[in-house]
C-alpha cells in the first residue's frame, strides 16, 4: 500500500512538474502568434490604406534626400532608421549644396563694389563733370545682372515647391481619414479632410496666381526705387514688405486656432464614442466579450501605430520638400546682406539701397514658405497628438 502511495505521488509530482514547466513554452507560442497576427493585421492595413503609394507623391528630390536617410517608405521601421547623426547630416549638406552659386555671385559683387570705390576714388572726370554719378549707375547694373535672376529663380522655385507640398498634402488626406476612421476617430477624420483638403486649395491657388506675380511686382519696384533717384518707393516696397508678413502671421495663427478647436471637440467625441463601443462589448456579448474588448483595443492599437507612422513620414517629407528652397533663399539673403555692408563702407548708397531692398525681396519669400510649410505640420501634428496617435 505505501508502495502504491508512493508511485501515485511521484506521478503526480511528474505531472504536475511538466505542467508547469511546459506553461511558460505555451504562453511563448501564444505570445508569438499574437504578434505574428497583429504584423499581419498592421501589413494588411498599410496596403490597403494607400501609405505605400504616399512616396510616389513626392517631387524626385525628396525622395532622394529621403531615400539618402534611409527612408523609401510611410512604413514605421523604416521612420526609425532615422538617426540623429543622419538627420543632422542630411541638413548640412542640404546647405552645403546650395552654397556654389551664392559664393561666385558674392565673389563678382565684391569685385564691382571694389572696383566702384575704386574708381571714385580717383576722382576722375568726364569732360566738365565728375565721373562718380556714371560709374555708380554702371555698378548697381552690373550688381542688378548679378542678383536678379538667381532672385526670380528662387520665387518661380519657391512656387513649385508649394505646388508639389500642395499635391502631397491633398495625396495625404484620403490616407489619413481613412486610417482615423478606421480607428474609430470619424468626427477628427471629418474635421481633418474638410480643413486640410482647403488648406491644400489654398497653398495651390496661391502659389499659382498670388506669389509669383506678387513678388516680381515687388522685386521690380525695389529695383526701380534702387536704380532711380527721381522716384523714391522705399517707404511703399517697406510697407509693403510689413504687410504681407503681418497678412501671413494672421493667416497662419487664425487658421491653426481653427484646426485645434475643430480637433478638441471632434476627439471629445471620438473617445466618448470608442469607450461606449468597449463598454458595450465588455458587458452584453456573453462569455468571450471581455475577449472581444481585448482584441478591439489590439487592432485599435495596431491602426494608432500605422496612424503615426504615416503621419511621421509626412512630417519628414514636408520638412525636406521645403528644406532646399528655405536654404537657397537664406543663402542669398546672407549674401545680399554682407554685400551691402561692404558697398555701405565706401558709401555707395545706390548699390547698398539695391542689395537691401532685395534681401527684403528674399526675406518676405522666405516668410511666406514659412507660414505655409508651418501650416501644413502644425496641422498635421495637432492630428496626431489630439487624434490619439501619440
Amino acid at each position: 500500500m505505501k508502495k502504491m502511495t508512493k508511485k501515485i505521488f511521484c506521478f503526480l509530482f511528474l505531472l504536475a512538474a511538466a505542467l508547469f514547466f511546459r506553461a511558460p513554452i505555451f504562453a511563448a507560442s501564444v505570445s508569438t502568434s499574437t504578434d505574428t497576427s497583429v504584423q499581419q493585421y498592421y501589413k494588411e492595413q498599410y496596403e490597403n490604406s494607400g501609405a505605400a503609394q504616399l512616396p510616389n507623391k513626392l517631387p524626385e528630390d525628396t525622395k532622394k534626400i529621403l531615400h539618402e536617410l534611409g527612408v523609401d517608405s510611410a512604413d514605421q521601421d523604416s521612420i526609425k532608421a532615422v538617426t540623429p547623426q543622419n538627420y543632422f547630416q542630411k541638413i548640412i549638406s542640404v546647405f552645403t549644396g546650395k552654397l556654389g552659386n551664392p559664393l561666385r555671385v558674392f565673389a563678382s559683387a565684391i569685385s564691382v563694389v571694389l572696383l566702384c570705390a575704386l574708381l571714385e576714388g580717383l576722382k576722375l572726370s568726364f569732360g566738365e563733370k565728375p565721373l562718380g554719378g556714371v560709374v555708380r549707375m554702371v555698378g548697381t547694373l552690373c550688381v542688378c545682372t548679378l542678383f536678379i535672376q538667381p532672385i526670380v529663380s528662387c520665387i518661380s522655385d519657391a512656387a513649385d515647391v508649394l505646388k508639389a507640398a500642395s499635391t502631397f498634402l491633398l495625396a495625404c488626406v484620403p490616407v489619413l481619414s481613412g486610417i482615423m476612421v478606421a480607428a474609430g476617430q470619424s468626427a477628427s477624420a471629418g474635421a481633418y479632410h474638410m480643413l486640410v483638403t482647403a488648406a491644400g486649395n489654398v497653398v495651390s491657388s496661391f502659389a499659382s496666381f498670388v506669389l509669383v506675380p506678387l513678388m516680381n511686382i515687388f522685386l521690380a519696384l525695389s529695383i526701380v526705387s534702387s536704380i532711380s533717384p527721381g522716384i523714391n518707393l522705399n517707404g511703399f516696397c517697406s510697407a509693403l514688405n510689413k504687410v504681407i508678413k503681418w497678412i501671413m502671421g494672421l493667416g497662419m495663427t487664425l487658421f491653426t486656432g481653427l484646426v485645434t478647436m475643430h480637433s478638441v471637440v471632434a476627439s471629445s467625441a471620438d473617445t466618448t464614442g470608442i469607450r461606449t463601443a468597449k463598454f458595450v462589448v465588455g458587458s452584453f456579448v456573453p462569455v468571450v466579450g471581455s475577449a472581444l474588448g481585448e482584441a478591439l483595443n489590439t487592432v485599435s492599437s495596431c491602426i494608432k501605430t500605422l496612424k503615426a507612422g504615416v503621419g511621421a513620414f509626412g512630417l519628414l517629407a514636408g520638412l525636406f520638400l521645403f528644406l532646399p528652397i528655405l536654404a537657397e533663399c537664406v543663402l542669398w539673403i546672407l549674401t545680399l546682406t554682407l554685400c551691402s555692408g561692404v558697398s555701405q563702407i565706401f558709401n555707395l548708397d545706390e548699390i547698398t539701397g539695391l542689395l537691401k531692398a532685395s534681401a527684403d525681396v528674399v526675406s518676405t519669400l522666405v516668410a511666406i514658405l514659412l507660414c505655409c510649410m508651418a501650416v501644413l505640420i502644425i496641422t498635421t501634428v495637432v492630428m496626431l497628438t489630439i487624434g490619439g496617435a501619440v
